[in-house]
């Protein structure tokens, strides 16, 4: 198969299915082995519940700060995959996406590869094309199956491991940390964000196992003086984590850490959808919060702003336990609640029946157009939170707030 544009490639995508999985890594590893280019470049591989996207963000910036060439592999993507390999922060072109995939299915034909891995395949050898000093590659789903785990890592950063994915991961936190603690390598080198102690024991014991070097944020020296653009307490815990794993990084690589290189990346990093604000016809706060330990996250940095939304609107994909985040959500905003749905999403909570279990103060809407057209000329401040494909609808029809705003 050969694609002649972005467009033919884009069906095929689709065709793939964006929520298909195979949690198998026999794929990945055959085009790996028949690849050849695994050990072209160092690879930080970013694991976790929440946070990933900022740390690897935050990793990114810093090292390019640094004069390295990084890849980047992140996911989800709001408005096009294009948006999950990147090359120092810039996307690739769609002619050389094209390229990409005819080298991927070239090299594995009939390796049935799923929507991920084919996009997992890409950003490694878009990475060796390229010739990066570095791959930041955030796992998608867990650690053990996912298919960013099949590229032996230089170094593994967990971020903090919470209930989500419940029903694909284990139903606690130990399970879960128990699937996310495989990506450590025998002999490795690990660092983690302050864990609860379901996850830290775990993790502790598995590195042990393989014989594995796990450091925590606190061993290493932080950078004082951080200022991300990001808001929220939490921002400053995934740089303070970015930071610690670059001190690890520099320490194996021979790169020299530079601490005002460290804060002017921390400072130029930007991912849209996290706790973001953005002015038009009113005042919207983006934020990707899912899991509670998210919804805590949002609710502490909205009491530590001063800020109570005049409406919400919220959607989550139907897998998920909405028991430990219903109260905070309603407890957000003394106005209207909106469940919204979100189209050509089969894994979205169907609006309706979110609206019901939420209960008698929610609302229902069939999309982001139909939310947004709900609104009151009172409502000035509006939350749009609970799914990144409900931003991605948003970001959708106003693309330019996916772009970091200019400096004051």
């Amino acid at each position: 198969m050969k694609f002649k544009n972005f467009v033919e490639f884009s069906a095929y995508l689709d065709d793939l299915g964006l929520f298909h999985m195979d949690l198998s890594l026999g794929r990945m590893e055959g085009f790996v082995h028949n690849w050849g280019g695994k050990s072209c470049f160092p690879v930080i591989h970013v694991v976790g519940t929440n946070g990933k996207g900022s740390t690897s963000s935050y990793l990114t910036s810093i090292a390019c700060e640094h004069g390295l060439k990084v890849g980047t592999f992140t996911s989800p993507h709001f408005v096009t995959p294009r948006e999950r390999i990147t090359v120092n922060g810039t996307m690739l072109s769609e002619e050389e996406w094209c390229e990409l995939a005819n080298q991927v299915l070239e090299t594995a034909p009939q390796a049935g590869l799923t929507y991920f891995e084919l996009l997992t395949c890409m950003a490694l050898v878009a990475f060796k094309n390229n010739g990066v000093d570095l791959a930041v590659m955030e796992a998608g789903l867990g650690g053990r199956f996912d298919a960013t785990n099949t590229v032996d890592p230089d170094l593994t950063v967990f971020t903090p491991i919470g209930l989500d994915h419940e029903k694909v991961l284990g139903a606690t936190i130990d399970l879960i940390a128990a699937d996310k603690a495989d990506a450590m390598r025998e002999s490795g080198i690990a660092v983690t964000a302050v864990q609860v102690p379901e996850a830290s024991t775990v993790l502790a014991a598995r590195a042990a196992e393989l014989g594995c070097k796990l450091h925590t944020i606190d061993d290493l020296d932080p950078v004082a003086e951080l200022r991300p653009s990001l808001a929220g307490e939490h921002q400053r815990e995934n740089a303070q984590l970015a930071v610690a794993a670059w001190r690890l990084f520099c320490g194996k690589s021979g790169v020299e850490f530079n601490a005002d290189k460290v804060r002017s990346g921390v400072a130029k990093a930007f991912i849209a959808g996290r706790l973001q604000l953005v002015d038009s016809d009113r005042t919207y706060i983006l934020d990707g919060a899912h899991n509670s330990h998210a919804f805590d996250a949002l609710e502490a940095e909205l009491k530590h702003s001063d800020v109570k939304p005049d409406v919400i609107i919220f959607s989550c994909m139907k897998d998920k336990n909405l028991g430990p985040v219903k109260e905070t959500l309603l407890r957000l905003t003394d106005g209207a609640v909106i469940a919204c749905g979100i189209e050509n999403n089969e894994r979205a909570y169907p609006y309706k029946e979110l609206a019901e279990v939420l209960g008698e103060r929610v609302k229902a809407a069939a999309n982001i157009d139909e939310a947004l057209a709900m609104l009151n000329s009172g409502d000035r401040t509006v939350l749009i939170c609970g799914s990144l494909f409900l931003l991605a609808a948003f970001y959708t029809r106003y693309p330019d707030f996916l772009r970091m705003p200019p400096a004051d």
